[in-house]
This record gives structure tokens, sequence and C-alpha cells, in this order.
């Protein structure tokens, strides 16, 4: 037999060449079926106990928000849009991990919030919606208020602050350690404090017997913190800047990486404690300190929304923007800034958690008013599932993807309970209109006196629709729905993975 050599050699180049064409059409109708939708760029904008009420997009008539309202207007707006927790710590680990923080035994985590020495707060073998964008090919970065720990026992301000934001999912990281009424008054970037001199060390406690034995002060730029501390004055911020330098930031890390896919998670202290306004802000409201860093913070979603606009990046880019709890103050002169729900910061009662929650994507995400029930815990899987990226199974257990949703996409999976946490670590349930508390002792958060926790129990039930103050209590007029209520929370509590898989 003669074997034509010069025919074989012809025919091995075109099979060759059929076989990649086929792995290339392969791998492109799998991406496909996974990405079938343009991946955009994401920024999550969490304000700082900011209120339901707190824009002119929910009702307010006496503050000024026109960037708010802008992304209102050209996005959906959640009229049903809670954080996971009525306070800070818990809510932005949800955020990140997309779990409900109480199944963690934490301070900081299960109630109350972090101290300003606290350990990292998430296992850096956990999966983060940082740390699955960042495998997608996303460049990540946190700027802002960070509040979730530093190190594995205890922050080291004076060294590596490691493991923190970098070692859970996040390229770059520059903001505050805990909030602005807490010790140290520093700026950290990545792993480092800016600006310390080596000759002046940071000492930091929050154990009042350390402290006296250390001769150390709740002073730090300019007055008196939560913690104590001395020395690192030469890294201290100046209160009334720390927007501009948050927004700063931002703005460069935008410009940087304008060709790339990117994520940005921007955390705003605007609108905690201390409320010390920019110059250029202060007095603007006519109501007060607090309103008129509202407008310093609307001031600082503008400058966002402006440099996409400058960049040509607001067609390529998701913005969704919330609170991490209902404000601490219930009427600044006829201003309600949680609206017309009851309560405040810390507390069980809608105005614990209820925030506002606004979606844009331009020319992808139509406008409009949503009243479904969604929560800052689903940003995790939303965020993943508008950038293609599949969730390995039990990842962010809790968060539900609402990109489908947004979307307009028919029978999309919405979620249709969700449980929240108070500031003392104690849950509601809400459902449909429907909220459930085992306790009504316990609803007042950190203001419950511990005579309350200590009396016999008087379960809630509320039905919102009828009654969005929680003025009327029908536990005892609708018992099966009160405990059908009761059972679904036990079963959420005992269920480690809650999402659609």
């Amino acid at each position: 037999m003669t074997i034509n050599h010069k025919k074989t050699m012809q025919t091995k180049p075109l099979r060759f060449l059929c076989s990649l064409c086929s792995i290339a059409i392969t791998t492109w109708f799998s991406h496909a079926a996974e990405t079938s939708h343009q991946t955009p760029n994401i920024i999550v904008i969490l304000a700082d106990d900011v209120g339901w009420g707190d824009a002119g997009c929910y009702g307010a008539t006496k503050v000024k928000t026109p960037h708010i309202d802008r992304l209102a207007r050209e996005g959906q707006r959640f009229l049903d849009g809670h954080a996971s927790a009525a306070c800070c710590t818990p809510t932005r680990y949800s955020l990140i991990t997309g779990q409900y923080s109480w199944r963690q035994n934490a301070m900081g985590l299960n109630k109350g919030v972090a101290a300003g020495d606290s350990p990292l707060l998430i296992s850096p073998s956990m999966t983060t919606a940082p740390g699955l964008l960042k495998q997608a090919g996303y460049q990540t970065a946190m700027i802002g208020k960070w509040h979730l720990g530093f190190g594995v026992d205890r922050p080291d301000y004076n060294g590596e602050l490691h493991p923190g934001p970098l070692e859970i999912g996040f390229h770059e990281f520059f903001g505050i350690p805990a909030t602005n009424d807490r010790i140290p008054t520093v700026f950290v970037r990545n792993h480092r404090v800016v600006g310390l001199d080596a000759s002046d060390p940071i000492h930091v406690s929050y154990d009042k017997e350390e402290a006296q034995k250390l001769g150390l002060s709740p002073f730090a730029a300019g007055r008196n913190r939560i913690g104590w501390g001395k020395g690192g004055k030469s890294a201290w911020w100046k209160d009334a800047d720390i927007a501009d330098t948050h927004m700063r930031e931002c703005i460069q890390f935008l410009e940087r990486n304008q060709n790339r896919k990117f994520f940005l998670m921007f955390t705003p202290h605007d609108v905690h404690a201390p409320t010390i306004p920019h110059p250029r802000f202060a007095g603007s409201s006519g109501l007060g300190n607090r309103t008129d860093m509202l407008h310093e913070l609307d001031a600082s979603i503008g400058a966002i929304l402006q440099t996409l606009d400058r960049l040509n990046l607001a067609k390529d880019t998701l913005v969704i923007y919330s609170s991490d709890n209902g404000a601490y103050v219930t009427d600044e002169k006829d201003h309600k800034p949680n609206g017309p729900y009851r309560g405040k910061k810390s507390q069980l009662w809608e105005g614990g958690h209820r925030v506002p929650f606004i979606t844009r994507w331009l020319g992808h995400i139509s406008s409009g008013e949503r009243k479904e029930l969604v929560s800052t815990i689903d940003i995790p899987a939303t965020i993943c599932g508008a950038a293609g990226v599949k969730l390995p199974q039990n990842a962010l257990p809790d968060s539900y993807n609402l990109f489908p949703s947004l979307r307009g996409e028919t029978n999309a999976p919405m979620r249709d309970h969700l449980v929240v946490m108070s500031g003392t670590g104690h849950l509601a349930l809400r459902s449909g209109n429907w909220k459930y508390m085992p306790n009504l002792n316990l609803a007042d958060g950190w203001q419950a006196g511990k005579n309350k926790q200590d009396a016999p129990a008087r379960p809630a039930l509320y039905d919102l629709a009828k009654d969005p103050g929680e003025s009327q209590n029908l536990f005892s007029q609708q018992v099966q729905v009160a405990k059908k209520m009761a059972d679904l929370l036990e079963k959420t509590r005992a269920q480690p993975v809650t999402r659609p898989q």
C-alpha cells in the first residue's frame, strides 16, 4: 500500500483547525448559556445610617437629593427594601458574604457592632461576592467605611493589617477602619495606616481596665470617641474632609480602570455621627448637621455619576444604592428620616431596617417603581448574576439573585420572606405584608431595657399593608398566620442555605 504523505500532511492541519473550532464553539455556547447578556461594570453604594425617607424620591421635601433622585428616575426604586440588620457591622458582613450574620457567633455579627480593635470577622477561606468577581476578571475595590475588623486576633495598626479586605476578595482598599466616632481616627490603604509616623505609634484598646493601665484617652482628632487610644497624630483624619477624601479615591479608581471591568464598593461614612459636614454643606439644609450631611452624601453620589458620564461608562455600569440600616432619629423639624415607619436604628420596627434600595443600568434595566421584598443581603448574588458568575454550591447562602427580575424576565425567582436582626441580635420575619416578632419586648433594640428582656415574651404580628406604623398587634386575631410565620422563622434559622439553588 502506498501512502500519500503529501495528502496526509495537508489534511492534518485541517483536522486540527476543525478541532479547535469545535472546542471554541462549544466553549462559546457554554459561556453564553451562563452569560446571555453584556456584563456590566458594577458600583455598589452603601450609605451609613440613612433612612427610607431620607431622599426626595422617597417623599422627602425638606432635603434636596437631586443625584439620588436621578438614580431613582433612571432606574428602579424599591419600596420594600431592607438592610439585613438594623445596625452596621452585620449588614456589611452580609453584603459581602451573602450570609445572614446571625449564623456566626461573634460580637458584631450576632449582636452589636464591631469595636475598633476587632479581628477580621470574615474568614479568608469563605466564598465572597468580591472574591468571585475578582476570579471572573473584575478589578475590585472597596473605598469608605470598613468596620469588619483586621487581623487574626486584633489589628496591629503600626504594622501589617493582615488579613483584611484584600484577603476576602478586594484588589484595593482605602478607608476608615470602623466608624467616624471610633478610635483609631486614621485612614488605611490596603494593609497600612496612611501617614503614620513610626516614632508616634498607635495604641488602641476597647477594654477600660487595659486603657487605664496604658494611660489611653478617648480623645482623638479633635473630640472624644468610642474606645481609647493614643499616638498616631500625624495620621489623624479631619472629620470634615472624610467624604472628599473617599470621593477623590473613588474617582481615581474609576479613571484608572475605565478600560477594564471593575467592581467598586463605595461605603461613605455619611451620615453617621458625629455629624460634621464639610463647610460647603454646613447649614445647607436648615435642619441640622445630619441633614447637611445628606446633602454631602448626595453630592458624592453625584460625583460618581458625573464621572461615569465623563468617561462614557454610564451605559456600561450597574449602580446599586442602599443603606446599612435606618436612621437613628425619627423627626428633624418635620423631616421624617424613616418615612412613615415606626422605630429607628437598632430596632426591629420597620424604621430600623427598611431602607432605600435603587438599581440603575441605563439601557438594560427599565425604570420604575417596584414593590417586591428585597434586601441588602441580595446584592452579592445579584452582582454575581449581572457579571455572569455561576455561584458555587452553597456559596452566598442566603442571597437571592435579583438580576433576572431587574432585567424583566418573567417568572424570575424573588424573595418571599426575609429575616431581619436588631442591634441586640433578636430576629423578626417579613413575608408578604406580614411582619412577625417573637417577642415584642425586644423590638426597641438598644433602647430596650433589661426589665423588658426579662419579662415574659409577647409575640407580635402586623399587617403592614393596612398598618405601616405597626400600631395594631394582630397576634391573637391571626393565630394561624402567626404560627405559619413562627414556623418559617425557625425553618430559616435551621437551614444553612435559603437561596434558590
